[in-house]
């Protein structure tokens, strides 16, 4: 692979060039098709760089997505990344834990320094997240409007679910469950079996003493003293 700026070779992964410091697009490439439809004067680069520009990719579906021309950090609708992983990826049956590995330890996107970042559309903060489990992508979302990617990190997690990562991923939430419930039944058993035994021997038990048997306990001595 060259520079798109100067021809010049590059390593698999980078995303600079270190001759001439152009972007690389490494997100796009491979796509059948994708075009431009224009710039969105109502969606702005979070750094900065001003309006971002749609990018219809007809080899998945139609979708579309709103990429910054200048940083190439990329904005999708609420749903549609993970609609993009599946349609590019299509059914993933195995997990190849060496490769999730390798992709955890050797992330496309250089990790940047913690920060948060403003919604392209409304301009609020975003909260920051990791993307599944051992994906290396910590994600912008907005909960109303959608997710910011940075440069290199749609490539990365399409990598990581032809992996297996999502597949890995669900697992391991269906095994998260199924602990939360065995813990939940343990917790409900031992409250049972701690108000049964409270049942049995308290306050409430068989054996209470009550203003019932005071009464009755204060009459067998008044008996007891006529007949003396």
């Amino acid at each position: 692979m060259n520079c798109p700026g100067c021809s010049a070779p590059l390593t698999a992964g980078d995303l600079h060039c270190s001759y001439c410091g152009s972007r690389v697009d490494v997100d796009l490439q491979g796509w059948a098709r994708a075009g431009s439809d224009g710039f969105r004067p109502d969606l702005h680069c979070p750094e900065g760089h001003g309006p971002l520009e749609t990018i219809r990719i007809e080899a998945a579906a139609d979708l579309a997505l709103d990429r910054c021309p200048v940083c190439l950090g990329m904005f999708l609708e609420r749903g549609a990344l993970e609609q993009l992983l599946s349609q590019a990826v299509g059914p993933v049956w195995e997990i190849d834990t060496p490769l999730l590995n390798r992709l955890a330890e050797n992330p496309r996107s250089s990790p940047a320094s913690l920060r948060y970042r403003r919604c392209p559309a409304c301009s609020e903060m975003m909260n920051r997240s990791l993307f599944g489990r051992r994906s290396g992508v910590i994600v912008d979302r907005c909960r109303s409007h959608g997710t910011w990617l940075d440069a290199g990190e749609l490539r990365q997690l399409l990598e990581w679910t032809r992996a297996g990562g999502a597949l890995r991923h669900q697992e391991r939430e269906t095994e998260a469950r199924q602990a939360e419930e065995r813990q939940r039944r343990r917790e409900a058993a031992e409250r049972a079996a701690a108000q049964a035994t409270s049942a049995g021997s308290g306050a409430d038990g068989p054996w209470r003493t009550g203003p019932e048997d005071d009464l009755l306990a204060q009459l067998g001595q008044l008996l007891w003293g006529e007949r003396r």
